[in-house]
């Protein structure tokens, strides 16, 4: 459940409600290695939408992500943005996260902070 619940909201994050194309992701990567402003933007909009998520959603996924509850949102969003914009989350990372049987320990290692 913890597992499932961890992965839909990275997918969700990720994608935002549409599915990026490896060139889109690529573009995504570049652009946020490249622009502070954005990064920024892209990491307070990441905030906003992880403390909107109900208290259990967060201490799940804090547990999974081996972050303290009270820093859930900017430690989870620093971590995947950066993972992202280093190319540490690449793009079949991102392509995993619609299969149910992939292997996501890559993905889970850098957003533990590993």
């Amino acid at each position: 459940m913890i597992r499932l619940a961890a992965l839909l909201g990275i997918s969700v994050i990720l994608a935002g409600c549409t599915t990026m194309s490896q060139g889109e992701y690529k573009t995504a990567q570049t652009t946020l290695a490249g622009s502070p402003a954005l990064k920024r933007e892209t990491m307070n909009s990441c905030i906003k939408d992880e403390n909107a998520r109900s208290a259990k959603d967060k201490a799940e996924m804090a547990a999974v992500f081996n972050i303290d509850p009270k820093n859930y949102a900017a430690t989870f969003c620093k971590r995947l943005i950066n993972g992202m914009a280093s190319n540490r989350i690449t793009y079949q990372d991102y392509v995993n996260l619609d299969s149910r049987t992939a292997d996501n320990s890559k993905l889970i290692r850098v957003l533990q902070g590993r």
